[in-house]
C-alpha cells in the first residue's frame, strides 16, 4: 500500500490518498508517525481518498482499524472518506458506526469531491481538490 499525504495548515486540512491493497500495519505506522508531527496540532479536517485502494477485510479487521484511530488520534477532528466502490462504501459505513459516540473523531463518507468539500466546509473548488489529491507532496 502506498500512502500519499499533504497538510494545508492555513486550511487546517490534512489530505491523504491510499493506493493499492490496504494494509493495517502500514496504516497504523502512518497514523502513529503523522500524529507525532508538529502540524497535527493544527489539523481539524481530514480528507481521505479511498478511490484507488482495495480493501478486503472482515468485521474484526474493521474493529482493529477503529481501535488504531481511537487510540492514536486523540484530537478533535472531522474525517471524510472519499469512496467510489460498493464494498469500500459498506466497510466505511460500518467503520463510521464505530465512531458515533467518539469525542474526538467525527467520521463521514461520500462519493464526490463536491460533497467532501461541503462536509469539511472547505473554501476550495472541486478542480483544486482533485489537483491536490493527484499531486500530494509526501509518500509514506
Amino acid at each position: 500500500m502506498i500512502i500519499k499525504y499533504q497538510t494545508f495548515i492555513n486550511k487546517n486540512l490534512l489530505t491523504v490518498k491510499f493506493e493499492g491493497d490496504f494494509c493495517i500495519k502500514t496504516y497504523e505506522r502512518h497514523i502513529l508517525d503523522f500524529t507525532q508531527k508538529p502540524e497535527w496540532e493544527f489539523i481539524d479536517k481530514v480528507l481521505i481518498d479511498l478511490r484507488f485502494c482495495k480493501i478486503n477485510y472482515n468485521i474484526e479487521d474493521l474493529y482493529k482499524i477503529a481501535e488504531i484511530k481511537k487510540n492514536s488520534m486523540k484530537k478533535k477532528h472531522k474525517s471524510v472518506q472519499l469512496v467510489d466502490k460498493p464494498m469500500i462504501t459498506a466497510l466505511v459505513h460500518l467503520l463510521q458506526n464505530e465512531f458515533i459516540t467518539d469525542e474526538f473523531i467525527y467520521l463521514e463518507y461520500c462519493s464526490t469531491i463536491k460533497m467532501a468539500i461541503n462536509l469539511l466546509d472547505l473554501d476550495l473548488e472541486e478542480t483544486k481538490i482533485e489537483s491536490i489529491l493527484n499531486n500530494l507532496e509526501h509518500t509514506f
